[in-house]
């Protein structure tokens, strides 16, 4: 049941302009498949979903495919693009990021498979990351804020706000 719906979650992404989760319900409503709200949200994450730019000023839900090379870069520069802030207190990193966008931003980090990351919680717009120790947590502020300016494509904006 679950790999079916989740194809039929992949085909109606692939195929249609799907902007918000309830856009989803009701796509797989028509297709016969009444799913929950919680149940759509970790299919997407487990599909490896996130959103971009829809070429009309607003966002779409896309499925990159994280093993192809060029599809891997923009997936990362995405994900990049969507965090504002990065913090560290002791083995707990911080990261900001747009407004309903950390749970996106979260599954491009737990696809790093880091041995350094013991786990990785995400809220609407925070993802909380700890780490094995402080020493950890300093590389990773360091290497999202290296990120972050790589996919501002060297403009010279500040990751922090």
């Amino acid at each position: 049941m679950k790999n079916s719906r989740q194809t039929v979650i992949a085909e109606i992404i692939r195929t249609q302009d799907i902007r918000k989760q309830e856009d989803l319900i009701e796509a797989l409503k028509i297709k016969g498949l009444d799913v929950a709200q919680a149940t759509i949200s970790r299919d997407l994450r487990e599909l490896g979903v996130i959103k971009q730019n829809d070429g009309k000023g607003g966002l779409k839900y896309v499925i990159i495919d994280k093993e192809n090379t060029v599809d891997k870069l923009k997936y990362n520069s995405a994900l990049a693009s969507l965090i504002y802030s990065t913090e560290s207190s002791g083995n707990i990193v911080v990261l900001k990021t747009a407004s309903g966008m950390a749970g996106a931003v979260a599954v491009g980090i737990d696809s790093m498979n880091s041995r350094e990351i013991l786990g990785c919680v995400a809220g609407d717009d925070t993802i909380i990351i700890v780490t094995r120790g402080p020493d950890s947590s300093a590389e990773f502020v360091d290497f999202f804020r290296r990120i972050c300016e790589k996919a501002r494509n060297g403009s010279g904006e500040s990751t922090e706000k």
